[in-house]
């Protein structure tokens, strides 16, 4: 339709700048985190437009929506923060667990709005259970992290603990098998990312041994590199990325692991006659939770 990029437009324009505004904020915290504003406002920008363009096409209700644009709000300078500095401010997983709990009580809200003629006739209040369920995802999330810290403090860092409150409340009202997938898509993208680190530190020593060679033949006197100084090395990957990946994962396609606090106020507003535009796809693994766009 004609007004579909004019959505996406307005939804990545708006991403930018929440992205750049996070950025400016780590930037004057306290204790600052410098990240590229510029980069982090186009990878938003680019998540928040094509999650504008999946509502606008149906690939996702409109109630859940504030969710995701939540998780993917902070997501780039976050990551961009851990990779860079390798710690993440405390200013900004802050705000992703406060920008989070708003985002899961306004879907719940707009929930309850929509399922109002639901919820009258006894079927219960879906955007509670949509609440209760970020809370002890928040909750479990963050003390699963938390005892993995205080059992290997190199494992993770403090930030990882603090950011596991954030997207375990986004990962939990999606449901608990979220929160698994999540973390496990978490360890992946990390033990991928370790092992290219790992390739590319030996293909560097490689490269600056035969450097080396070629340059003492030379009557150079540098050591392990044209210039006199080894490569650096810095500390191993991050997992704060990891776990940014798997949270927009999860919230990005919640599948059917929604139906169960809303299939059974659907089925009374269909009793009802009325058209919510919300229909409930099963299908296997994740599915899709999907609303007709008429």
């Amino acid at each position: 339709m004609w007004w579909q990029p004019m959505i996406v437009l307005a939804v990545g324009t708006a991403g930018a700048a929440v992205a750049w505004a996070a950025c400016r904020v780590s930037a004057r915290a306290a204790r600052p985190a410098v990240v590229p504003a510029g980069r982090c406002a186009v990878v938003t920008a680019c998540g928040w437009a094509w999650l504008g363009w999946r509502w606008s096409v149906g690939g996702l209700p409109a109630w859940w929506l504030p969710v995701p644009l939540a998780v993917f709000a902070v997501a780039a300078p976050l990551a961009a923060a851990d990779l860079r500095h390798r710690r993440l401010p405390d200013v900004l997983t802050a705000a992703a667990a406060v920008v989070v709990g708003v985002a899961v009580v306004v879907s719940a809200i707009t929930l309850d709005a929509i399922t109002l003629d639901a919820v009258a006739a006894g079927e219960g209040e879906p955007g509670a259970g949509l609440v209760v369920r970020s809370a002890a995802g928040a909750l479990a999330f963050a003390g699963a992290h938390a005892l993995v810290r205080a059992v290997s403090p190199r494992s993770l860092g403090a930030g990882d603990v603090k950011l596991a409150v954030g997207l375990g409340g986004a990962a939990g009202a999606v449901g608990w098998p979220a929160l698994v997938v999540g973390a496990a898509a978490a360890s992946l993208v990390t033990l991928a990312g370790a092992c290219v680190l790992q390739w590319s530190r030996q293909w560097s020593r490689q490269w600056s041994r035969r450097w080396s060679r070629q340059w003492r033949c030379r009557g150079a006197t540098g050591r392990g590199s044209p210039h006199g100084r080894r490569p650096p090395h810095g500390p191993g990957l991050p997992h704060g990325p990891g776990m940014l990946f798997g949270a927009c994962l999860v919230v990005a396609f919640p599948g059917a692991a929604l139906d169960g606090e809303v299939e059974a106020a659907a089925r009374a507003i269909a009793g009802t006659g009325m058209n919510t535009g919300m229909s409930a796809g099963t299908g296997t693994g994740m599915g899709a939770v999907t609303h007709s766009p008429g």
